[in-house]
């Protein structure tokens, strides 16, 4: 499988935990601030990207700015990251540039200057256009406001323009997914992402469902939905190629596809991860810890792991299965021999039940299967998935 990447580049993820409120359902690191995103930020950013580029020159040809909300960033400040990282990694032509934004804070103006600043590609967080949904989810932007925020920025001219969505959400009707995604599927957008919500302790949300105030969809409802969504889409020309994620032709998102295909990325600030030089580096999930190691010019990774040869093919399966291209038979023949099983007997329920094709040296996972890709990564990989977090 040719990756969608350039092997010999990095990608650089940048996390911007500023948040204007909280949503409810987030477990994220973030920092509610509705002031925007604190003076200085952006040198720390640079002061740690400098740590990585001390050594040896560094390339890249993905950048995400993650959050939080980055785009809470004032727009000359992000134009001066952006700038600045681009003299610490030099980046390649055509570099795929993503910056995720809240509707709320999508103007004309903004637009134009992200698209100046070199933001080639606009990650919009709707999640829902039902105002119900939004309510439940503790969204600041109505429908209206999403909506008028992809027609803006269809007509600024990017290249590349995403919406995210999320399915079982407590309260959620089939009918709130299947209208908002037939909305978003005739707008000028060539990537959807539709999450299926995942409750986290601690959460608002995650507490209102215990004390019994909302309830989550019948398992079997949101496992009918998930397969209409991959039908709708498919209709409306979306390939479903991750297990969240659909694009249309030239639509996928190269930065994303470089975790799936084993690529390197260097993260940047907190709680920020790394996949850099054979191991893993995951910075803390405290503001002032990590602002307090880079100020004295100290990597901020408070955890540092080894990838081990085994750990390499083990992430190869785990990470490789939730591409529509699949795995290489041979990682997944490896693992199981390691576990003293039968590469073909354990193969064959997966085929049997329409989870997984063999299609000549490589081994996929069918819709059926990215609906049940954790139950498959659990029988192929027996106390190893899921790994804790």
């Amino acid at each position: 499988m040719t990756p969608a990447f350039d092997p010999a580049a990095v990608g650089l993820y940048v996390h911007v935990p500023y948040c204007a409120s909280i949503c409810g359902y987030c477990d994220f690191f973030r920092v509610e601030c509705e002031a925007g995103v604190p003076e200085g930020f952006e040198d720390l950013i640079l002061a740690e990207a400098r740590l990585y580029a001390q050594d040896a020159p560094i390339f890249c040809d993905t950048v995400f700015f993650g959050g939080g909300t980055p785009s809470l960033l004032q727009p000359e400040r992000l134009a001066t990251l952006i700038q600045g990282l681009r003299s610490v990694f030099p980046w390649a032509p055509g570099s795929e540039v993503t910056l995720e934004a809240n509707p709320e804070t999508i103007t004309t103006e903004r637009l134009a200057a992200w698209r100046t600043a070199g933001v080639t590609r606009l990650s919009v967080g709707v999640q829902s256009l039902s105002a119900a949904v939004l309510s439940s989810l503790e969204r600041r932007a109505t429908a209206e406001v999403s909506l008028r925020a992809l027609e803006l920025a269809a007509a600024a001219g990017y290249a590349h323009l995403s919406a995210d969505c999320m399915t079982a959400v407590p309260g959620q009707r089939t009918e709130d997914v299947r209208s908002t995604l037939d909305a978003l599927a005739v707008l000028p957008l060539d990537h959807l992402s539709v999450y299926s919500l995942e409750l986290h302790p601690r959460t608002r949300l995650w507490e209102s469902v215990l004390r019994g105030e909302r309830a989550l969809p019948e398992e079997d409802d949101a496992a009918d939905l998930y397969l209409w969504v991959h039908d709708h889409l498919h209709r409306a020309g979306f390939e479903h190629y991750e297990v969240s994620n659909f694009a249309r032709p030239g639509g996928r998102c190269r930065h994303n596809l470089r975790y799936w295909q084993g690529g390197e990325t260097i993260g940047l600030g907190p709680s920020a991860w790394s996949r850099f030089r054979g191991r893993l580096y995951g910075n803390p999930r405290s503001l002032t810890d990590w602002t307090n190691s880079v100020a004295r010019g100290e990597s901020a990774g408070d955890r540092c792991e080894t990838l081990t040869p085994q750990r390499e093919r083990e992430d190869r399966v785990i990470f490789g299965l939730r591409v529509s291209e699949g795995i290489a038979v041979a990682d997944a023949v490896g693992l199981l021999e390691e576990d003293g099983r039968e590469p073909g007997p354990a193969f064959q329920p997966l085929v049997d039940h329409g989870y997984a094709e063999i299609d000549g040296d490589r081994l996929r996972l069918t819709v059926q299967g990215f609906l049940m890709s954790n139950e498959v990564l659990t029988y192929l990989l027996p106390g190893k998935w899921p790994r804790p977090r």
